[in-house]
């Protein structure tokens, strides 16, 4: 549970909701593990053994699956600060010279497609779901009449 707590100081506490309720579920079954190894020691028989021995088996298996994700999660982030470091760091652009390049009339052209197929998809689905809703009230309109 200690690798656990410095992995959360080095995340800042800020981990997924899911992982969150893992290690609350984590510490939950660690309470049920003291009360297990309590009563091995008030009632040592071979039942009470086996159970403790799997609780604490289950126990470390969970352990160390939230230790792996916290990792995992602590080396992502690490990642993505670098990414954003060597952006940081990269040399700016140089300015544009105030001589514009000679564009081709087909280069225009293309620009101006790509720019018309990005919201051409969600307005046609759009004006079709329109003339759908129109066309269903206009026959239920002229069918009362």
């Amino acid at each position: 549970m200690e690798k656990i707590e410095i992995l959360l100081e080095k995340l800042d506490n800020r981990i997924p909701s899911s992982l969150a309720k893992r290690i609350d579920t984590l510490d939950d079954l660690q309470e049920k593990l003291e009360v297990s190894g309590e009563d091995y020691e008030k009632n040592p028989t071979n039942d009470n053994r086996d159970s403790y021995n799997e609780v604490i088996e289950y126990v470390e298996k969970m352990e160390l699956g939230i230790i792996k994700d916290l990792e995992a999660l602590l080396e992502k982030r690490k990642s993505e600060q670098l990414a954003k470091e060597q952006k940081a760091n990269e040399p700016a652009t140089p300015p544009a010279s105030t001589e514009a390049p000679a564009e081709t009339p087909q280069a225009k052209s293309e620009e101006k497609k790509e720019e018309k197929k990005d919201g051409s998809g969600v307005l046609t689905l759009v004006i079709g779901g329109v003339l759908l809703i129109a066309s269903f009230g206009a026959i239920n309109y002229f069918r009362k009449q």
